[in-house]
């Protein structure tokens, strides 16, 4: 048996040191600033915004890489009805990490609030590529898409929804509206063309029957 150099308790010290900086997903917060970000998930669910907003500052103010609570603090702010703030939140959550696709959905409903729809589009756009199986991507996709008045695409991104969830919430209803609403913008000619020109057709073939019917007598 061949003798340790080290003790045993050094070398599984080692290891998890080890497992700790190699492992991606290991937290590298501190413990305060998760729990801090904690407490404001939980305050914005409370409808508490001012003190998220609070709550998430102590937290980026132990650590500004904490892109999550960035993005919280984003959202605190947005439901806040503070969208000018809630974007500059969201852009230090994208630049430290481009990567998060709930940040870019997240950035979708500031600029929804900020009028901004095809930037809006933009986002969801950026989450999907991210994540292309994201069912709330492509449902935000797919609203953006109807108020923007394209509403085959809007339907098809909801189709995608179904496909990811077939349960996800008022997905049938939002699909239906987009159809109605589809069927009421399309014009009055260009929705009974194919009839308009079967009857022309059928007109056509009758006259010119009873024409040469005529001819022959």
């Amino acid at each position: 048996m061949i003798a340790m150099k080290y003790p045993l308790g050094t070398v599984l010290l080692f290891l998890v040191v080890l497992v700790f900086f190699l492992c991606p997903g290991v937290s590298a917060y501190s413990v305060t600033a998760v729990n801090l970000f904690d407490e404001g998930k939980a305050l914005i669910a409370s409808g508490n915004y001012t003190d998220a907003v609070r709550v998430l500052d102590q937290s980026i103010a132990i650590d500004g890489t904490y892109f999550e609570a960035w993005n919280e603090k984003a959202d605190a702010l947005n439901r806040a009805k503070q969208y000018t703030a809630a974007l500059s939140a969201s852009d230090q959550a994208l630049s430290i990490n481009p990567a998060y696709a709930a940040g870019w959905i997240n950035r979708g409903y500031i600029l929804y609030n900020l009028g901004r729809y095809d930037d809006e589009l933009k986002a969801y756009d950026r989450a999907i590529e991210i994540d292309p199986e994201n069912a709330d991507a492509w449902f935000n996709r797919g609203y953006a898409l109807a108020g923007l008045g394209r509403y085959d695409e809007a339907i098809r991104s909801f189709d995608r929804v179904a496909e990811l969830d077939p349960g996800y919430p008022n997905l049938a209803a939002n699909r239906r509206i987009a159809e109605t609403n589809r069927e009421a913008s399309t014009p009055f000619v260009v929705k009974y063309v194919p009839w308009l020109i079967l009857i022309i057709l059928i007109a056509g073939g009758v006259i010119g029957w009873m024409y040469a019917k005529e001819r022959h007598k």
